[in-house]
């Protein structure tokens, strides 16, 4: 089963595919999961998550991602997209073409590739698309007008992470029974919610 077989939500209804969200654990979410002890935190957040639209933060996001996208060549995804072997786990990539992508606006900041957050996100999309071998992380780093710095010349700055880098196979090993865990009690509070709703 190739990954369009695996499509939970084609993405084209952003409400439709927040509300896809509810149930799985995705990229976002793995990103936060550090520690197996806080997995009742993750699931309080998780749950919470429902009044959560975006922010200023999002909109840049959503500004730059296309353009970030096009300098890649790399074309852009909003579908919601499960692992072969749970479909408890998905991701929504930036980028689906030869490669994934994932885009980030930084601000203000100057940085030198993902974040351990963000690392954790690449591990996850490498867990629900295993037909992918690398990830393009590319990043734009803002000025206080939200614009790329001066001196990048309009240019982002992009890392090519590669399935088999350590630090991915470590964090995918890290994540994997902590997002476990935080599914089999999301799917029990979610069954509780609608059996009392």
């Amino acid at each position: 089963m190739g990954y369009l077989d695996r499509i939970l939500d084609d993405g084209t209804d952003r409400d439709r595919w927040l509300t896809s969200r509810f149930d799985v654990v995705g990229a976002s979410d793995a990103a936060k999961l550090a520690k197996a002890a806080s997995v009742d935190k993750y699931l309080a957040d998780k749950l919470a998550a429902r009044s959560f639209t975006g922010n200023s933060y999002t909109e840049s996001g959503n500004r730059w991602e296309p353009m970030m996208l096009a300098w890649a060549g790399i074309p852009g995804n909003k579908a919601l997209i499960h692992s072969p072997e749970e479909k408890g786990f998905a991701a929504t990539p930036d980028g689906i073409g030869r490669t994934l992508a994932e885009c980030k606006a930084k601000h203000m900041k100057v940085v030198f590739g993902p974040s351990l957050g963000e690392w954790r996100q690449l591990a996850w999309q490498f867990l629900c698309l295993p037909e992918f071998d690398e990830t393009e992380f590319i990043w734009v780093e803002l000025d206080a007008g939200g614009e790329i710095r001066g001196d990048l010349k309009g240019e982002p700055k992009h890392l090519t992470v590669k399935r088999s880098d350590p630090k991915i196979v470590d964090l995918t090993r890290q994540i994997t029974p902590i997002a476990t865990d935080l599914l089999a009690r999301l799917r029990v509070a979610r069954s509780y919610e609608r059996a009392t709703a």
